[in-house]
């Protein structure tokens, strides 16, 4: 009998697997050659962009928690917004993580499913740490270069034509910045010095005229020399060649107050260094950074601080977005040599139901959709094929064998 025609299909033959994983990919990221086709355009690039959004978000606000100058109460909001955005990327990972254990998808049924929408979560949470991380560090550097500096002076004094012989030092213990008189110079043939932990503290004295005599030579009408300019590991010891700050401009003048607390009391065993070795006295010793136009120079590490950080955070979205772009175009690539596919997407594990539908809601309607699809394939009876004719001597007579 003829066989009954079989009406059913396979299902590598029911769907093309090639053409779906191309649709998915198109659906979460493409490259660059689709950028020229009208209305591909936040298809190809909506993953990569989602992506560099959460990355430069976390970034901007780790920066701005340690560099903007707010009450305290919000840059600890800022952080804790910045650790949050974090968590919550790491958590998906976590989730995916701990499925992968507890549902065995590491097996080789699973393997590529799981690489495949792991992927994402994975690139989301270390451009995302990788931006917060960065943020802190350029907030925390331009904090302490160029914005806390300048307010910390605004709270302090600014002074011109201060003559050190005339004004004593207890007089300006506010100052912030101070232009001198003309006249005024740093004796640099005549400091002091201090060595702990091989460090070079140097201090040289602030004179009216430049230069330092011996006795009662130009010195202070109050009796005490109390303006010192200072600087670190820029001398020799004995300190007879003081190189700190502006020393090789002629036209520097003025001075910052020193904000570096932690070396002020070897600035002080300096000035007790030179005390001794020169015989003079200093009840309130002022330390300075030798500078050229004080006032500008605050101003203009202010500006520096905040330019910068503006430029780092229009910069850092490109460059995070060709990471993702980058990213991307591995997972394509991936996906066109076998190593990586959505399809065969195993079930959650029991108990992680409803995290994936949390988490993982891309992957749960994928699952959904491959499962709709297969239920949907034409489904015939099985076969049934009829008798055929019955082997040679089937059914004859078995021989009667008589004795001989």
């Amino acid at each position: 009998a003829a066989l009954a025609p079989v009406a059913s299909m396979t299902i590598l033959e029911a769907r093309d697997i090639v053409k779906d994983e191309e649709e998915l990919l198109k659906e979460s990221f493409y490259g660059f050659k689709g950028l020229g086709k009208k209305g591909h355009l936040s298809a190809h690039f909506g993953r990569a962009s989602q992506c560099a959004v959460q990355a430069e978000a976390a970034f901007l606000l780790a920066m701005l928690a340690l560099a903007a100058n707010w009450p305290r109460p919000a840059s600890i909001a800022a952080a804790l917004a910045a650790l949050a955005e974090v968590a919550a990327l790491f958590l998906v990972v976590a989730v995916i993580l701990v499925s992968v254990y507890s549902g065995r998808l590491w097996k080789r049924r699973f393997r590529k499913a799981a690489l495949y929408w792991a992927w994402w979560p994975c690139v989301d949470f270390l451009l995302g740490a990788g931006g917060a991380l960065a943020g802190g560090l350029l907030g925390h550097y331009f904090w302490y270069m160029g914005l806390d500096p300048y307010y910390q002076m605004q709270g302090l004094q600014s002074y011109k034509g201060i003559n050190p012989a005339l004004v004593p030092g207890q007089q300006l213990s506010d100052a912030g910045a101070i232009s001198f008189a003309d006249e005024v110079d740093v004796d640099r043939s005549r400091g002091g010095c201090f060595v702990h932990s091989g460090h070079t503290f140097c201090v040289a004295p602030i004179v009216y005229t430049g230069q330092l005599h011996s006795g009662l030579g130009n010195a202070p009408q109050f009796g005490s020399w109390d303006y010192f300019a200072v600087g670190v590991d820029c001398c020799n010891c004995p300190n007879q060649d003081f190189r700190c700050g502006d020393w090789r401009n002629p036209l520097a003048q003025g001075g910052i107050r020193s904000l570096d607390y932690q070396s002020r009391p070897f600035f002080k065993l300096a000035v007790e260094d030179w005390s001794s070795m020169y015989r003079k006295t200093s009840l309130h010793p002022l330390f300075f950074d030798w500078v050229q136009q004080p006032e500008f120079l605050l101003l203009a590490k202010w500006r520096w601080a905040v330019h910068a950080a503006v430029l780092s955070a229009v910069a850092f979205f490109p460059g995070v977005f060709l990471l993702a772009v980058l990213a991307g175009q591995v997972l394509v690539s991936l996906v066109r040599h076998n190593l990586a596919s959505p399809h065969d997407t195993p079930p959650p594990p029991p108990g992680y139901e409803k995290a994936w539908g949390l988490f993982l809601p891309d992957a749960v309607e994928y699952l959904r959709k491959e499962r709709e699809q297969l239920l949907s394939l034409p489904m015939s009876p099985t076969p049934w094929y009829g008798p055929g004719p019955p082997p040679a001597g089937y059914g004859a007579a078995a021989p009667i064998l008589h004795a001989a």
